[in-house]
């Protein structure tokens, strides 16, 4: 099993790695966690190359990447709430992922499928009702355009104040629970 990590935050030392690497720790098969941040990446230009062909016209960083979703059978999201969104670099990514979400207008889309994902979140705050809204909502859109079924998220809030996972016993456990569906 091939599972690729997307690791959205800046903070290498923070809680979203500590999570991404408690679910990592608790699945099996070859894993890969892409930094975002260190990437050369561009955004997409909206030039509409993909929506005639299967591959994005910029050949830069992400040329590996495409390469690697499509044979990942796992994608994981893990990324902090900035300002309620995702974070910069991983928002370019996703965006670039235009090339994916324009196989239904190609006619190349599978019709179901294909792959298992989850998304790890972390909020600074403490817990509002919006807090995760809009970047849970950009994941998980992200995720279907992958071809990959959401099996779930882990969202923690509050994490200003976590210096060790440890702290957040609950979180570790819906971590488990949810690699657990992953497999």
């Amino acid at each position: 099993m091939k599972i690729l990590a997307f690791f959205g935050g800046a903070r290498k030392k923070g809680n979203t790695m500590a999570m991404l690497n408690y679910m990592l720790d608790n699945l099996e098969g070859e894993k890969e966690v892409i930094n975002c941040y260190s990437l050369k990446v561009t955004s997409c230009t909206d030039c509409r190359y993909c929506y005639t062909h299967p591959e994005c016209a910029i050949k830069d960083g992400m040329v590996d990447i495409y390469r690697k979703v499509k044979e990942a059978d796992i994608i994981i999201f893990a990324a902090p709430i900035y300002f309620f969104g995702t974070p910069g670099p991983l928002k370019v990514i996703m965006d670039r992922f235009q090339v994916s979400w324009a196989s239904i207008l190609r006619g190349d889309k599978p019709e179901k499928h294909t792959k298992k994902g989850a998304i790890l979140m972390s909020g600074g705050s403490p817990l509002f009702k919006t807090q995760f809204t809009a970047g849970l909502l950009e994941m998980s859109e992200a995720l279907n355009v992958y071809n990959a079924e959401k099996m779930g998220q882990v969202l923690m809030d509050d994490a200003d104040k976590v210096e060790n996972l440890d702290q957040r016993p609950e979180i570790k456990e819906e971590i488990v629970k949810l690699a657990a569906l992953l497999k």
